[in-house]
């Protein structure tokens, strides 16, 4: 009977490992097939039809700066660039990719190498009440309300 329990045991174990491994290789394979570079140098998502720029901004930015800058960009060609809102920025997120970037001393979990995104707070277009709006966070995957004036290390990432 223990030579039957060990043999469950492995057995089990040897089929987790599979099955979990599998899956983490389908869904990453899954989604770098999910976002296509378009040759005017932009990012198409297959799955909810959004186009965005490549990279973020770079640099830290309070909001306002964001809005002109997402407004302003003109990548393709395309003047109909607009910030994304905190849920669009979360189908960004995931994966289990880590990216370090030079002026951001943790990870940031981006979904695609394809969108360079250089740190893990992005602005969105929500504004709140008292000055705040609303920042994604690539290291977390969460919301958080910060005050619009202070760039911190919150980037501009547009959409269209």
């Amino acid at each position: 009977m223990q030579k039957q329990t060990r043999q469950f045991f492995w057995f089990f174990l040897l089929g987790s490992y599979l099955f979990l491994s599998t899956s983490l290789i389908g869904s990453a394979w899954a989604a770098e097939n999910r976002f296509k570079t378009l040759e005017d140098g932009t990012v198409k998502d297959q799955k909810s039809g959004l186009i965005w720029a490549s990279r973020d901004n770079g640099s830290s930015i309070i909001w306002s700066e964001a809005v002109t800058y997402c407004e302003n960009y003109s990548e393709g060609g395309h003047k109909d660039w607009r910030m994304p809102s905190a849920d669009e920025l979360a189908t960004l997120y995931g994966n289990r990719r880590k990216v370090k970037d030079q002026d951001y001393e943790e990870t940031i979990d981006v979904v695609t190498k394809s969108i360079k995104i250089t740190s893990p707070w992005v602005w969105t277009s929500r504004r709140t009440a008292k000055n705040k709006a609303i920042a994604y966070g690539f290291n977390y995957g969460t919301s958080r309300r910060m005050h619009r004036g202070s760039g911190g290390t919150r980037r501009a990432l547009p959409v269209r």
